[in-house]
């Protein structure tokens, strides 16, 4: 009995891999810019079975005016160069001042 369950045990080892992967992944990304200049990434992550979405999750994260885009993909990266001026990177750290300054008191 222990022969014939680890016979057909290995065998379904063996069928699994050489089968031809039936799920797919596929990601894309949504970018926005709100007013105070924070850069909105949401990723959707699509599952696709014999070519038919099956299924879809979301990611998001928001990068503050002048923080490290450095892990970030070519696109976000490009798009926070434009949006954060010199400017936009002041006006959000004055905005932290002012938010710790009123905290304290």
């Amino acid at each position: 009995m222990k022969i014939v369950s680890l016979t057909i045990g290995l065998l379904l080892i063996a069928a699994l891999a050489f089968a031809e992967p039936i799920y797919t992944e596929g990601v894309s990304k949504q970018v926005e810019i709100t007013e105070n200049g924070h850069v909105q990434v949401r990723k959707a992550i699509r599952t696709y079975k014999d070519g038919v979405e099956v299924g879809k999750t979301y990611q998001r994260h928001v990068l503050a005016p002048g923080v490290d885009t450095s892990e970030e993909v070519k696109k976000v990266k490009d798009i926070a160069e434009v949006a954060w001026t010199e400017e936009v990177i002041e006006d959000y750290e004055a905005l932290l001042e002012k938010i710790k300054r009123d905290r304290d008191r």
